[in-house]
């Protein structure tokens, strides 16, 4: 077989292919304690010393940022049609998305000094961690996504799109464009920064804080990751929700397992850029 005949072999037997990389993926996650009773808390984040509602305030107040970055790019480019183009995408995210990342890693700092046990502070072994924890969940994640694909199709619902997201199109369908690197870039770098100190470091701490278990957290957390992404997501793309939660639990739990700030977001960094590949390579091979 040739590689492009590996690439269609396995693009037509996808969901065989995810299940049993699935498979694989729970028997690690459970030989690692993951997915055992009382795994989570190996990473010991203690979020005692900060009350929910500041947990929470932290959390809206880095989200805010997001917003208040975006009305700014507004003012700069004015109104934008539709999705725009690269360009456009990629000042209002950098914008977005950078002085989101600047107000939530500044609330870090003073955290940090009040709460210096709850995972706030990064590392370099951080990386590696991330990485290898993206190579073990993404078949879960794929799967997911696949399996929520054919129940749409069964339903009889809108047709889904592969590309099940509206910058992952814009992306696709303009290659060309050098605007696409400082978008790419954004989407990699700033995004996951800003949504993983929001979602994650506060929103997440926030529910700790309140329930007191760490997979009721995980779980919570991910419910308001998933309903914040809905609007980005088309209706021919809905079905990408249920990669995006199992994503967002498979982040939330590694957060607790490590207790390191720095592995959900480099797994988040991992995940966004394997989607630009999706959009900017492997798809028009498989074409």
């Amino acid at each position: 077989m040739t590689v492009e005949d590996m690439v269609h072999w396995a693009d037509d037997n996808t969901a065989l292919v995810m299940g049993v990389l699935a498979l694989i993926s729970i028997i690690i996650l459970w030989r690692v304690r993951v997915l055992r009773v009382g795994g989570l808390d190996a990473g010991r984040r203690d979020v005692k010393p900060i009350p929910a509602a500041m947990w929470l305030f932290c959390g809206i107040t880095t989200w805010f940022g997001i917003l208040l970055g975006g009305y700014l790019g507004v003012e700069i480019l004015g109104t934008i049609e539709g999705d725009g183009t690269p360009q456009d995408q990629a000042v209002m995210t950098i914008l977005a998305y950078g002085f989101a990342s600047l107000v939530g890693g500044g609330i870090l700092w003073f955290v940090h000094k009040q709460a210096s046990e709850s995972g706030t502070k990064p590392d370099w072994v951080d990386i590696p961690l991330g990485v290898g924890l993206f190579v073990v969940v993404i078949p879960l994640i794929a799967l997911a996504g696949i399996v929520a694909n054919a129940v749409a199709r069964g339903l009889d619902t809108v047709q889904q799109d592969p590309l099940a997201h509206n910058t992952l199109r814009l992306i696709a369908q303009n290659r060309d464009n050098g605007w696409n690197w400082a978008l790419i870039a954004a989407i990699v770098l700033l995004v996951p920064i800003a949504e993983e100190l929001t979602f994650r470091v506060y929103f997440q701490s926030m529910f700790l804080r309140i329930v007191r278990s760490r997979w009721a957290a995980v779980f919570a957390s991910s419910a308001v990751f998933t309903i914040a992404h809905w609007g980005a997501i088309p209706d021919d793309g809905k079905h990408a929700l249920a990669s995006i939660f199992v994503l967002s639990v498979a982040i939330g739990a590694s957060y607790e397992r490590t207790g390191r700030l720095g592995v959900p977001i480099v797994l988040h960094m991992c995940f966004n850029a394997a989607n630009i590949i999706v959009a900017f390579v492997i798809t028009p091979i498989t074409e």
